[in-house]
């Protein structure tokens, strides 16, 4: 098989960026009592000309069953989370509950290539 770089191909894509994570704890602020993460993604693009930024809340939570009332508390967490940041409740905001293990897997090799995108990560 023969393989060549071919013609660039513009894209809508301006930036991607992540946030510091912010853990979430149930009690006390130690590790033990790690009861989710948030991570929150911005990707900016172009539409009709405009520069648009879409927002991703994203809720790593540990335990793999959740009770209903978990869940609540968790995206209402979430939602606090964007009125502390200034995000606006718009059609470019998604809050999500990151719930299977290979979505999970997905996110964690945005953020690993993120890191080493931006020189983050010495070897």
């Amino acid at each position: 098989m023969s393989l060549k770089v071919g013609a660039s191909i513009p894209v809508s894509t301006n930036y991607i960026r992540s946030n510091p994570a912010v853990p979430v704890y149930r009690g006390d602020e130690i590790l033990e009592n790690l009861f989710a993460v948030i991570y929150h993604i911005e990707i900016g693009y172009n539409k009709d000309g405009v520069q648009e930024v879409k927002q991703y809340i994203i809720v790593d939570y540990k335990e793999y069953s959740l009770s209903e009332n978990d869940k609540e508390g968790i995206m209402n967490i979430a939602k606090d989370y964007c009125v502390q940041k200034g995000i606006d409740n718009s059609e470019n905001v998604e809050i999500k509950l990151l719930d299977n293990e290979v979505a999970e897997n997905f996110i964690e090799r945005i953020f690993n290539n993120m890191k080493v995108i931006r020189g983050l990560i010495t070897n």
